[in-house]
C-alpha cells in the first residue's frame, strides 16, 4: 500500500485536506467515516437517528437497531463505524457536506488493529499493573515509566525485539497530545477485541467496532499527523500478536455446524427453513466452479444476511462460515476482495430481514 504519485494531498503533507486522506485511505481498501469538526466522534446523523438527552428526548426518533437503518442503505453517515465505506462517491459526498469533517478509520472492516500509545499524566499503578499478567525484571527501574511510550518500549525489551516505534515500518500517526496510534494488517476473519490498557498501562488497541483517527484531524489540542515516512501498513507482528491472545483480545468465534438435529433459535415456525437455507446457501459456496464464485458468496452473504437481521443466525459465525465454505472452492480466506463481499452482502441483508414464522 504507497502513496500514488497522483495523490494531491498525501497523509504525509504538512497540512492535509481531510476529504483526500479519506479517498486516499479509502483507494487502499480501508473503510472511513466522518468525524465531527473539532471533535473525535462521528456525527449524530439525523432526527430519526438520535434518541435525544435525559432531560429532553427527541420526539422524532423512530426505534430501530443501527442495523436496519434506513440511513445506512441511502449512504449517510449515521451510526458511526457501521456507515464506514470506500466509496469515492459517497465519500465525495460525505465531505462537500462537511469540509473541516476529520476521519475515522473503521478497523474491522478494513482488517486493521490500532495500536493506541497514550502520554496521558495519569498516577503510575504497580509494577503488576504495567503489563498485566508479566514479571518486571528486578532490574528495572519503574520511576522511569512514565507513560505508554515506555510502557511500549519495556515490552519490546522483555521480548527482545526492536521498539516498533523506532522502526518506520508502518503507518504511524501521532496524536496531539503526543502519543501514537500505530497500524497494523490484522486477519480479517479474526474478531479482534478493543480495549483500555488490557495489554499495559495506557496502551489501549482499538480493533473491531473501533476507530482510529486518520491523519488530518484537527481537534482544539491540535492536528493529528503521519509521522515518519512510511505510507505502508505492516501485518502485526508475531510476538505482539501473541501478547494480544494473551491478553484476551481475540474472541473465539465458532464456525456453525448443521448436524441433522440442529435447529436455529427462536420462531419455531421457521426453524427448519432456517436451517435448510444454511446449508444450502454454504454448499452452493462450497462447489461454486472458478467464474461463479464471487457470485455465489455474494448471494449466500446477502441472503444468510436477512436471518441475521432477523435474529436467528450470529453475524460473525455466518461470516466464518461463508469464508470457510469459498476456502473449499479455492479462495484464500484472507483475500480482501472476497471479505469485502461476505461483509457487505451480509450487511446488506441485515438491512432487509426477512420475515419468516410467526412474524409473517
Amino acid at each position: 500500500m504507497a502513496i500514488p504519485a497522483t495523490t494531491e494531498a498525501p497523509p504525509g503533507s504538512k497540512s492535509p485536506q481531510p476529504a483526500h486522506v479519506a479517498q486516499w485511505l479509502a483507494g487502499q481498501g480501508i473503510y472511513v467515516h466522518p468525524l465531527l469538526p473539532g471533535r473525535k466522534i462521528p456525527p449524530r446523523g439525523c432526527a430519526r437517528c438520535w434518541r435525544g438527552t435525559k432531560d429532553q428526548p427527541n420526539p422524532f426518533y423512530v426505534v430501530h437497531t443501527a442495523q436496519e437503518c434506513p440511513c445506512l442503505s441511502a449512504g449517510r453517515y449515521c451510526h458511526g463505524v457501521l456507515a464506514a465505506t470506500t466509496d469515492p462517491a459517497t465519500i465525495d459526498n460525505w465531505w462537500r457536506e462537511m469540509p473541516d469533517a476529520g476521519v475515522g478509520v473503521a478497523t474491522g472492516k478494513s482488517g486493521l488493529l490500532i495500536l493506541d500509545v497514550d502520554r496521558h499524566g495519569t498516577d503510575r499503578p504497580e509494577a503488576d499493573g504495567i503489563l498485566p499478567g508479566l514479571e518486571m525484571p528486578a532490574d528495572i527501574d519503574l520511576s522511569t515509566v512514565v507513560d505508554g511510550l515506555d510502557v511500549l518500549a519495556l515490552l519490546c525489551e522483555l521480548r527482545g525485539v526492536v521498539p516498533i516505534t523506532a522502526t518506520d515500518s508502518t503507518i504511524t500517526v501521532q496524536t496531539p497530545s503526543g502519543g501514537l496510534q500505530l497500524w497494523f494488517r490484522v486477519d480479517p476473519r479474526a474478531p479482534w477485541t478493543p480495549s483500555a490498557g488490557k495489554l499495559g498501562w495506557q496502551l489501549d488497541v482499538r480493533a473491531g467496532r473501533s476507530y482510529g483517527i486518520a491523519p488530518g484531524t484537527t481537534t482544539p489540542k491540535g492536528m493529528y499527523a503521519a509521522l515518519g515516512a512510511c505510507r505502508t501498513v505492516a501485518d502485526l507482528p508475531e510476538w505482539l500478536s501473541q501478547d494480544l491472545l494473551r491478553t484476551g483480545h481475540q474472541r473465539q468465534v465458532t464456525t456453525p455446524t448443521v448436524p441433522a438435529d440442529w435447529t436455529p433459535p427462536k420462531l419455531a415456525g421457521g426453524r427448519g427453513y432456517v436451517a435448510a437455507a444454511l446449508r444450502s446457501e454454504l454448499d452452493k459456496v462450497a462447489h461454486a466452479k472458478k467464474g461463479e464464485r464471487s457470485e455465489a458468496i455474494n448471494s449466500a452473504a446477502y441472503y444468510l444476511g436477512q436471518f441475521v437481521g432477523a435474529g436467528l443466525l450470529e453475524q460473525e459465525a455466518v461470516r466464518a462460515a461463508i469464508t470457510a465454505a469459498a476456502a473449499m472452492a479455492g479462495v484464500d480466506p484472507a483475500e480482501r476482495k472476497a471479505q469485502d463481499t461476505i461483509e457487505r452482502g451480509i450487511e446488506a441483508g441485515m438491512r432487509r430481514p426477512r420475515v419468516i414464522g410467526d412474524r409473517a
